[in-house]
């Protein structure tokens, strides 16, 4: 895409190659093809370009919520093993074989639709075991996980078990929740793997999310699935946790001003008139607002970069303008750039600062992103 556009996003594939290299050398025994690269909504809103470099790269398993992105990564050149992390419906299941997908099974009633696929195709499928251990949302509860349920899933000519998972609830931060999740998910890998007489290291086991792979190295286990820090961001409003790792963001947003306008003393600005200037003022109207992924509780709060300095967004954001004070900044005129997620100069807009002004996680503020659809992979 050409940056000629008004708006857009650039992907920083130094960072993510090196996000990527960094994230093996953490793991407890460093090995690419340990890593499970979460890349639903969309690969965070970085798109299918960032997909295919970590392919490039050496990653060859990666993570999704739907059937419908698994296909995507296929038709986009996907050839590695595609977890189906969010489940599915009935009418789901063709295509999950016809695009190899690897289902996470989460109910007696999954396991039911799965059998009678398969005995209608006669076409394997492996899959793995999703225990719940305290999420609350996917995936057995662990007394549901009765003697002659596992010996059917253990045993079965056309599926084939091949790995157990949980997810951790409270990673980032409640060490005692996330230790008690771990135990229970222990006690269940032991219980199935001696029910089948299947032996533990026989069955891929992984329970980290981007939260425990950074905060609790010792249940890395045999695979961690890895989404967030992939893409530089810590998993909180903290970017701490990123950068004591060497982690740096892979996305930016930039843009350019469409409008310049002197304002007296007590105009409103914006819908609602939540602000009212209190001085002469300098704005800038940037091109991009809540259709193109800004929350609008960011409206009074958020910040851009403007030659290397910080302006204040005042008034409520827009379908798709924003209004900034450029009083401060000197000699700023149309089609200045606009840095609104990146580093200008020595200073950066963080997803995790933003986050801490929505009152949200890095996670929405990086999702919201993927409306826009101007990337260049730099």
């Amino acid at each position: 895409m050409s940056i000629e556009y008004p708006l857009w996003m650039e992907i920083d594939s130094h960072s993510l190659h090196t996000n990527f290299n960094r994230i093996q050398q953490h793991l407890t025994i460093p090995h690419a093809s340990r890593i499970i690269g979460v890349v639903k909504a969309d690969a965070y809103g970085h798109g299918l370009e960032s997909v295919l470099l970590l392919q490039k790269w050496g990653m060859n398993r990666f993570g999704v919520a739907t059937v419908q992105e698994g296909e995507a990564l296929r038709q986009s050149g996907i050839k590695g093993t595609i977890y189906l992390l969010g489940g599915f419906i009935d009418q789901e299941i063709p295509g999950i074989f016809k695009n190899h997908l690897v289902p996470a099974l989460s109910s007696q009633e999954e396991w039911e639709q799965l059998k009678s696929a398969v005995q209608s195709n006669q076409q394997a499928l492996e899959f793995h075991l999703k225990v719940d251990t305290g999420m609350g949302r996917m995936g057995f509860l662990p007394e549901e996980l009765s003697e002659s349920l596992i010996a059917q899933i253990g045993h079965h000519p056309y599926l084939h078990l091949k790995g157990i998972m949980t997810h951790f609830a409270s990673s980032e931060k409640n060490p005692t929740y996330t230790h008690q999740q771990f135990e229970i998910f222990q006690n269940s890998i032991q219980k199935i793997s001696y029910l089948n007489q299947i032996p533990v290291q026989d069955l891929e086991k992984h329970c980290c999310n981007s939260a425990g792979f950074l905060f609790f190295p010792d249940y890395h286990l045999d695979l961690v699935r890895v989404g967030i820090a992939l893409f530089g961001v810590s998993p909180i409003s903290d970017p701490s946790p990123a950068r004591s790792l060497g982690l740096s963001p892979v996305m930016r947003i930039k843009s350019r001003i469409k409008h310049l306008k002197n304002l007296p003393s007590g105009c409103c600005v914006g819908y609602g008139g939540t602000y009212i200037t209190q001085r002469q003022t300098r704005l800038a109207v940037i091109p991009i607002g809540y259709a193109q992924g800004l929350l609008r509780r960011l409206s009074n709060r958020m910040e851009v970069l403007i030659k290397g300095q910080r302006a204040k967004c005042l008034g409520v954001i827009s379908m798709d303008q924003i209004m900034v004070d450029v009083t401060a900044i000197p000699d700023v005129k149309r089609g200045d750039l606009v840095t609104i997620l990146g580093p200008d100069g020595p200073d950066e807009i963080r997803a995790e600062e933003m986050a801490a002004w929505a009152e949200t996680i890095p996670h929405e503020i990086l999702c919201s992103f993927n409306r826009i659809k101007n990337r260049i992979v730099i």
